[in-house]
């Protein structure tokens, strides 16, 4: 070979390297550029969703504050207590601790540390728990921001002297006959909050959430050492050497109150090493007036980038691999072709990824809903017992006046209008206890006439339209029974019907329908219904303002509401619908915008010979003479008393379930039935009916209660005879008294 071979021979050679290394050069760069664009994609992903758990911490805070709030009206808005507190204050006593102070402590006492009350001079008069002279009010400019505006005042965060934790105080304005008394104080731990609104949140293995306020002070931490530092002060003194430039211009954006995301470089103070390390920063400022915190969420950039970068480089190393093994451009080609199938596949496998991630952020989504809901209806229980009870003397005391008046009497219509007003708060509290779900399995089913329900339901509602309003009927007779109570079918019809109206804003023509259909027409209607039924079917439609296809979709979520703040619970739909269903029936809604909306409702009917089954239901009962009530809350024992001994009934009651016992075991045969309420101080009204049929099993016994968990309802539920949910009608009670007897 000679020389000039050799040179040809170098020459093709050093372009088909040169072919290699420029394609080699070009992929890399190729690769290179996509990678840049899906670092900066899935990186903005991952501020985005920081961003929205730092929004979604802020409303959590904002929520519980108002919860706070919202439990103080039932100290505030207690007539006796700010008589009695007044008179303390006038009196000068020394911190005499009140009932309704401790009550509201020891229920609320995982949560709340000390609750006071600070006359109108600014002086605190009670507190509660004690702890001789040491108080949390040691903030006095927030006491004076509260006694000066009267208003309700979320306090600034600062740190107790003694105890060495962040403290904010709620201050809630006093008031009885418009005259200002002073503020009830409740101080809140802010590590109560953190510890379970915030720090269960956890991004990746080193991300955590902190709050500052807007002085730059940490106020909340998962390392409770730096409770109290100021970000930037008091960690260049324990690390002078260290550059704070980067963190510095965070903070500084972050105390201008307003939201943003930002990459920088910091340290892991908890780490033994301090090495300067990639972030990544999300921050929400939670305002209260004219003062805001930071909620922030700091997690590791490097947690997002490796798994991107080892990707990079497993797929760089191979093409330069196969580049130098093959040799050759077109064999190059090829396993680049190879190269970008497991590209797609390792993408396909982030999608997949992606989604399952998606997956999961969801159901946490709906099981902190769930538990959100369960808290909620817990409260509405709890509260609806209270309104309950105040309920019943009204109603029943309204209900004995009306039997005593003639209907031409002028005071009849006064109290009729008090008996009305009652029956729209018992309605109320039915539609908290939906929500709360605890009577759900107590609610005794009854066969109702669907004709009378209707009927029934429009009488009433023809006395609220505006005169503008024009119903018409198309109504067929003898429709026949469908089970379910009364008081429900009537919730159901009148809560649809009254949503009619409203919608047509004083004019318009609303028309009501019912009609049977059989099991196989209502199949074609829905899967959901049986062909082996035959159903009753109400059509509710009106000519008013309608709804888009977005609301429609939600009405009927729980708390979603189209009306004013103030005008509606957002409930109504929701309890009408789960009503519905748990009665194996449906609803259908339609609507469009200015042309007005649709109901349609479908209950299956009762087969087979009811008027046997009513006969039966009328046997000859046994008379009831003698009575015992046990109900620890005498207001409602003496209208029921009453009530009762005009029915010529004799009655014994006791306000002490133990008393109560004690005397049945004594003289259980003077009794024919027992009524007694399920929520009581030193019994509950389960544990005291189990001990009297351990004495008697044959006597029956009523259960009357405002609100009873539906565990222990489905637990005894053999133990009671009847039930009867508060407030209590006394006609009603009568019936069912004679039904059971």
């Amino acid at each position: 070979m000679n020389l000039m071979q050799i040179k040809k021979l170098f020459g093709r050679r050093c372009i088909k390297i040169s072919i290699v290394i420029l394609f080699i050069g070009l992929y890399a760069l190729g690769m290179y550029i996509n990678y840049d664009e899906y670092r900066d994609t899935i990186v903005a992903k991952q501020q985005e969703n920081m961003l929205g758990i730092t929004r979604s911490i802020c409303r959590s805070v904002e929520l519980y504050f108002e919860s706070i709030i919202d439990t103080m009206e039932s100290i505030s808005g207690d007539r006796e207590f700010i008589q009695d507190i007044s008179r303390i204050s006038e009196t000068g006593e020394k911190n005499v601790i009140l009932d309704e102070f401790r009550a509201y402590y020891n229920s609320k006492s995982e949560l709340v540390d000390r609750i006071y009350f600070i006359d109108s001079i600014g002086k605190v008069v009670s507190y509660y728990p004690d702890g001789g002279e040491e108080i949390y009010l040691e903030n006095k400019e927030d006491i004076e921001i509260a006694l000066k505006t009267r208003q309700t005042h979320i306090g600034r965060a600062y740190m107790h002297k003694d105890l060495k934790i962040f403290v904010v105080n709620i201050f809630k304005p006093v008031f009885i006959d418009e005259e200002f008394k002073g503020v009830i104080a409740i101080s809140l731990s802010l590590d109560v909050i953190y510890d379970n609104l915030i720090a269960p949140v956890k991004v990746g293995q080193k991300g955590y959430v902190m709050v500052k306020d807007q002085e730059g002070i940490i106020i909340m931490h998962p390392v409770k050492e730096q409770v109290g530092m100021d970000v930037i002060e008091s960690r260049k003194k324990a690390y002078p050497s260290l550059e704070y430039q980067e963190l510095e211009r965070l903070v500084s954006e972050q105390l201008e109150g307003e939201e943003g995301t930002k990459i920088y470089h910091s340290y892991w103070w908890g780490d033994n090493v301090l090495k300067k390390t990639k972030k990544l920063n999300a921050y929400t400022p939670l305002k209260f007036g004219d003062y805001f915190w930071v909620v922030a969420l700091t997690t590791s950039y490097e947690e997002i980038a490796d798994p991107i970068n080892k990707f990079l480089l497993k797929s760089f190393c191979n093409s330069i691999a196969i580049a130098v093994i093959m040799g050759l451009f077109l064999i190059v080609l090829f396993n680049m072709k190879k190269n970008k199938d497991e590209l797609e596949k390792e993408t396909k496998y982030l999608k997949m990824l992606n989604e399952t991630s998606e997956q999961l952020r969801k159901q946490e989504a709906e099981l902190y809903h769930s538990q959100k809901l369960k808290m909620i209806g817990t409260l509405a229980g709890g509260i609806a017992h209270d309104i309950n009870n105040l309920l019943t003397p009204i109603l029943g005391y309204s209900e004995l006046l009306l039997m005593g008046f003639s209907e031409d009497c002028e005071e009849y219509e006064e109290v009729q209008e008090i008996y009305k007003a009652a029956q729209k708060g018992k309605e109320l509290t039915q539609q908290m206890l939906v929500l709360a779900r605890s009577d759900s399995n107590i609610i005794q089913d009854e066969l109702v006439d669907i004709n009378f329900a209707l009927k029934d339901t429009l009488k009433l509602l023809k006395t609220l339209v505006p005169k503008k309003i024009v119903i018409n009927e198309y109504i067929e007779q003898k429709c026949g029974f469908i089970n379910i109570s009364y008081t429900q079918i009537h919730q159901v019809l009148f809560n649809l019907c009254t949503n009619a109206y409203q919608s047509m804003d004083g004019s318009g023509v609303m028309e009501v329908s019912l009609k049977v259909i059989s099991g196989k027409k209502a199949q074609q209607i829905s899967s959901k219904l049986s062909a082996k039924k035959d159903y009753a079917e109400i059509i509710i439609k009106d000519s008013g303002c309608g709804m888009d296809e977005e609301t429609l979709a939600r009405i009927f979520e729980p708390f979603f509401t189209t009306k004013e703040i103030g005008d509606g619970t957002g409930l109504g739909l929701f309890v009408v619908q789960s009503i519905i269903e748990k009665h194996n029936g449906i609803i259908l809604a339609n609507s469009s915008v200015g042309v007005g909306s649709t109901f349609k409702i479908y209950f299956p009917l009762v087969n087979g010979n009811v008027n046997n089954f009513e006969a039966s239901k009328r046997k000859e009962k046994s008379e009831v003479k003698r009575i015992l009530i046990v109900d620890d809350n005498e207001e409602v024992i003496k209208v029921l008393k009453k009530g009762l001994q005009q029915q010529g009934y004799k009655v014994v009651y006791y306000t002490s379930p133990i008393q109560a016992l004690k005397v049945w075991k004594a003289n259980y045969n003077l009794y024919d039935i027992v009524i007694t309420d399920f929520m009581m101080s030193d019994m509950r009204g389960n544990e005291l009916a189990r001990e009297m049929k351990a004495v008697k099993p044959g006597i029956p016994i009523i259960l009357m209660t405002g609100y009873m968990d539906s565990e222990l309802v489905e637990k005894d539920k053999d133990i009671f005879d009847g039930y009867l949910p508060k407030p209590i009608e006394i006609s009603a009670l009568v019936r069912l008294i004679k039904d059971i007897k």
